[in-house]
This record gives structure tokens, C-alpha cells and sequence, in this order.
């Protein structure tokens, strides 16, 4: 059986719904198109997924887009919202249920949208599609990997691609169009590139600003086939001093830890709250983030991963990140790693250096 077609119907197993509608637009993107199309995002903007229980899926796509074959999915264009409107109150007569995605509406959207369903039912399926989206299969953790081996290559090319004088924007500059090259057009998230103590705020945004002796922080992913890859990586401009390097060897020894941790059956709280201990122990410092998330068709998927007081269970075949960071006065340090959840482990999808790493 295709693997989407499985997908789909494996979806309406456990959901007491006839229908559900997913959307996009270029205001609200919901990533669960892309999942139950195999489309990349790039194709799905202003565009409608009708999912029925025992028929072939539908999309419904703008007049304004390329015409596109999708295998399994029967793809409609329309020319005006109202004629959209219309197709899809055709396509759901006769069901009394319909599923969406609630957490991703907005107000304004779930009310439109309700005026197109009338009377129908409409039931919250967000919890179903998050648990299908947690559990990757064999062809999704291929592609993930791809994503990740992209990511890794180009972190190796670091050393290669530094020069003295260049600005953070100029080095994420770099890095992008390798990452582009070797992967999608597409990226996950913009890539960081944070030098001294702009490393110090986890979501620093590339300035132009040369970058200067010290610590110098890189966040960034790859796309492979509508997959993603999400590593951190951390080097030192100039010779490392000793406690950079202790403290290196400090959240590098969590990572290690962490992933340790990390079986079939742990609980992503226990896992959180054991590597904050463990850093604290190590470093000084404690965890200000959560210490990894889920990957998938989206850099922060399903499941919401290792977070303080997270019950959820980690489960065979999930992949994760594991990053566990320390922020201070002295910059950054932030070391990431992709893995997939073995029977027995956790198998790491990139690798991070042991070791501090100069860069001249």
C-alpha cells in the first residue's frame, strides 16, 4: 500500500470524524499538508487538503499556482474563494463530522471556516495528528537522515568557509547558500550565527557586526525532501582559554548524558530534569530551554520532546534533537544533535566535536 494512502487511513482509525480539513495560507501554514500530500511548502500556500474516511484525498489549490500531479491525490484548482467555498460544502455532503487541527486556527480562520461547514460537527483531531506525526516510519527517518548528513557537511566546511573580518550576517550568509546547495531552497529556520556575547541569547539574530575573538555559536538545519535537520555548533575565534574549554567539555559531557537517557519508555521530563542536575553538577549552570524537541516535516515536530515536567513517553523511532546550552556573560555554548530512538537507545543522526575547535 502507498505510504500515504496508509498514512490517511490509519488518521481516521482513531478519530471520530468523517472529514478533515487542513489549510494554508499566507498567513496560517499547517505542516500536517505537507505531511498527508508529500508536498514541500513552497507548493502549498492558499491551499486546502480534504481528508474523507475511505476516499481519496483532496487539494484544493489557487488558480494563481503551477499545476502539479500529485500520486494517491486528486488536486482541484479554483479560481476564487467563494468558488472554493462552494467545492468543498459540494465534497462534504452527507458527512455529519468534520475534523481540524485546532491549535493552528486562528479565531477569524475557525469562524470562516464553520460558515462553510454549517451544522456539521466539528471535532478537534490535533491529538491524533500529533501522536501519527511523532512516529516516524522507515522512509521518513531516511529522509531525515539525508537532511542531517547535509547539515553535517556543511558544519564541517566551517573551518574552510571562515575568514577574519567577516560580519555574523556575512558568515550566515555563507552558510545558507551551502546549505541551499546541498539540500532544498527551502531552510527549517534562519541559520544563527552569534559571535562573543551575542551567543548568549539562544535565538540571536546575525548582525553586521564583525565577528570578534571568542566564542562563536551556529544554529542551522537542511531540508531533504520536505524533511528536517536542526544542529547547534560551537567554536572558538583564536586560541580556546582553559575555561572555555572546560566548559565545553562540560555541556558536551550532558550531551552525551542526555542522549544516555534517551530508550523507549523514558519519560521526556525525567530526562530533562536528570541533564539540568547533571549541568548544574558539571558547569555551574543550569538549563534555561528545553533540552531537545521533536523533527520532522517541521524543525520543531511532533513530539514537543524534552521539556520540564513533560509526561509524555519517549517512543521507538521518534526523532529528536538533544541540546543542552549555558549562558552567560562569557557568550554561549550550545551543542545539538539529531537522534533517532533505537529499541535499545538512541542511534545519534549527526556528530557533534569532542573538542573545542579553533578557528585561525
Amino acid at each position: 500500500m502507498n505510504a500515504l494512502r496508509k498514512r490517511n487511513e490509519d488518521l481516521f482509525k482513531g478519530i471520530q470524524a468523517d472529514a478533515i480539513i487542513l489549510k494554508t495560507s499566507d498567513r496560517f501554514q499547517d505542516p500536517s499538508v505537507s505531511y498527508y500530500t508529500g508536498l514541500g511548502k513552497d507548493f502549498l500556500s492558499g491551499n486546502m487538503l480534504l481528508l474523507k474516511r475511505g476516499e481519496k484525498p483532496t487539494l484544493f489549490k489557487s488558480l494563481l499556482e503551477p499545476k502539479i500531479t500529485v500520486p494517491g491525490i486528486r488536486v482541484k484548482r479554483v479560481d476564487r474563494k467563494r468558488f472554493l467555498e462552494a467545492e468543498i460544502k459540494k465534497s462534504l455532503k452527507g458527512v455529519k463530522s468534520v475534523g481540524v487541527n485546532r491549535p493552528l486556527h486562528t479565531t477569524f480562520s475557525l469562524r470562516s471556516l464553520r460558515k462553510i461547514l454549517g451544522k456539521k460537527q466539528v471535532v478537534d483531531v490535533s491529538k491524533q495528528i500529533a501522536l501519527q506525526r511523532s512516529v516516524k516510519s522507515e522512509e521518513e527517518v531516511e529522509k531525515i537522515s539525508a537532511a542531517c548528513r547535509i547539515a553535517q557537511g556543511v558544519s564541517e566546511k566551517i573551518p574552510e568557509i571562515f575568514t577574519r573580518g567577516m560580519t555574523e550576517k556575512q558568515l550566515a550568509m555563507q552558510v545558507e547558500f551551502l546549505l541551499r546547495e546541498r539540500g532544498e531552497n527551502l531552510l527549517p529556520f534562519p541559520v544563527i550565527v552569534a559571535s562573543s556575547q551575542n551567543a548568549a541569547f539562544p535565538h540571536h539574530v546575525p548582525l553586521d557586526r564583525k565577528i570578534s575573538k571568542g566564542l562563536l555559536l551556529f544554529d542551522f538545519g537542511a531540508f531533504h525532501d520536505n524533511y528536517c535537520s536542526d544542529i547547534s555548533r560551537v567554536f572558538c575565534v583564536g586560541k580556546p582559554t582553559r575555561r572555555q574549554k572546560r566548559l565545553y567539555a562540560s555541556v558536551f559531557a550532558v550531551k552525551q548524558f542526555s542522549q544516555s537517557q534517551v530508550r523507549p519508555g523514558s519519560v521526556f521530563g525525567d530526562v530533562f530534569s536528570k541533564a539540568s542536575s547533571f549541568l548544574k553538577k558539571e558547569s555551574g549552570f543550569g538549563l534555561i530551554h528545553g533540552l531537545g524537541h521533536g523533527l520532522g516535516v517541521e524543525v520543531h515536530d511532533c513530539p514537543a520532546g524534552f521539556l520540564d515536567g513533560d509526561k509524555e513517553t519517549v517512543k521507538e523511532n521518534m526523532v529528536l534533537t538533544v541540546e543542552p546550552g549555558i549562558y552567560g556573560k562569557f557568550g554561549g555554548i550550545r551543542i545539538e544533535d539529531d537522534v533517532l530512538v533505537a529499541r535499545r537507545g538512541c542511534k545519534l543522526l549527526t556528530k557533534a566535536p569532542t573538542e573545542l575547535i579553533s578557528l585561525s
